[in-house]
């Protein structure tokens, strides 16, 4: 019998790796050993969910209200199975969310859209920057998400205007905000001795955390035009989009 940390390490890194089959079956085994560990109970339900076994999902996740009736993820998910808001597995690049001083930044956007439009939204998902007058949009396939902070904006748009190029991507959020990555791809001459984003003393961390990523963070895109991540916190304790 394995030790369950060795289970649980193993759980998280099958999330990681989108290997859902194999998630199924570890989580399972730790609840065979712990039959009312909450964060086995979650991760089994998402593996279940992304799998389309949508009764035995929802079975799982009745399973931890019947034990936690206010659990959060457990009841976000039965709502998503309720409204029907599962879709198919995204392709993840764990090493997009990788930052790398001065070239990425994670950012909380201001000017949000409403709830129904942030609830649709994944952890991954891509992003488009829109220019404006005085700041730059967030759109999802056209949609408004959000905006970047007014002194970011004025000093992407002039770089973007010297011929840099930039990607962006949803790196967490909830019903109530929502945050992005935004990494420069490209870097014009005009800008060459430019940092887009300067360091600060607060260094960014170069590693994606565990949490990140089983927030209902795990990739999921929703049909009919609804959309998207990533998956011990966010697999244990999951943060909010999915």
């Amino acid at each position: 019998m394995q030790k369950l940390s060795l289970l649980r390490q193993t759980a998280i890194q099958a999330a990681k790796d989108l290997a859902w089959d194999q998630a199924v079956v570890i989580n399972q085994e730790i609840l065979a050993q712990e039959p009312n560990d909450l964060e086995a109970l979650n991760r089994l339900g998402l593996a279940q969910m992304l799998l389309q076994k949508l009764a035995a999902a929802k079975k799982t996740f009745q399973s931890v209200i019947k034990i936690d009736k206010s659990n959060i993820i457990a009841n976000k998910h039965l709502k998503k199975l309720a409204n029907n808001q599962i879709g198919s597995v995204m392709t993840f690049s764990d090493s997009y969310f990788i930052e790398e001083p001065g070239k990425t930044k994670i950012v909380d956007l201001g000017r949000l859209a409403g709830k129904q439009v942030l609830m649709t939204l994944s952890v991954g998902q891509s992003c488009k920057l829109v220019v404006k007058n005085h700041f730059i949009c967030i759109e999802v396939n056209d949609v408004h998400i959000g905006a970047l902070p007014e002194d970011l904006s004025a000093r992407l748009t002039k770089l973007i205007k010297n011929g840099n190029e930039y990607s962006c991507q949803i790196h967490s959020g909830t019903e109530k905000m929502c945050r992005v990555l935004i990494k420069e791809t490209k870097t014009s001459e005009k800008n060459a001795n430019v940092q887009s984003f300067p360091v600060s003393k607060s260094a960014l961390s170069g590693q994606i955390g565990d949490d990140f990523i089983l927030e209902d963070e795990v990739p999921i895109q929703l049909e009919d035009g609804e959309s998207d991540v990533n998956i011990e916190s966010a697999l244990e304790k999951i943060t909010d989009f999915s």
